[in-house]
């Protein structure tokens, strides 16, 4: 799994009680014990999550093949996407087959792929922000 490194500022108290339970054997880092808080929140919210992207976001790890470039390409089809997790453009992809097939990328996390390409497109990958319409 990919993983991004967030920075947390916690009150002394707090982390003093994380580290309780590190100490009790309860969880094997600090890190473990902020993962498994941040995966609770998120459990709880998964609808509000999923009601905010609308049904056409793709959430989770997701690979954005050639072949899935060219097809749009031979169907002169544009491709439009809102992602919630990373988007990994497949190394072939080329900078010409993105810039003729991407028309908007929404991003909620990274994306990654060729520098290239990702130079190329890069006024079409919007990040975050309030607006959520693609």
């Amino acid at each position: 799994m990919e993983t991004e490194k967030v920075c947390v500022n916690l009150p002394a108290a707090e982390l003093g009680k994380i580290d309780v339970l590190v100490a009790a054997g309860l969880f094997a880092s600090r890190t473990d014990v902020i993962r498994n808080g941040i995966r609770l929140v998120l459990d709880s919210h998964d609808d509000a999550v999923r009601r905010v992207t609308h049904t056409d976001a793709r959430i989770g790890y997701q690979l954005l093949m050639r072949s899935e470039l060219e097809t749009a390409l031979a169907t002169k089809r544009r491709l439009s996407m809102f992602v919630v997790g990373v988007l990994r453009i497949q190394g072939s992809v080329t900078p010409d087959l993105a810039d003729a097939t991407i028309d908007r990328i929404r991003i909620f996390g990274a994306v990654r792929g060729p520098d290239a390409v990702l130079k190329r497109i890069d006024d079409r990958i919007i990040r975050g922000g309030d607006n959520l319409e693609l």
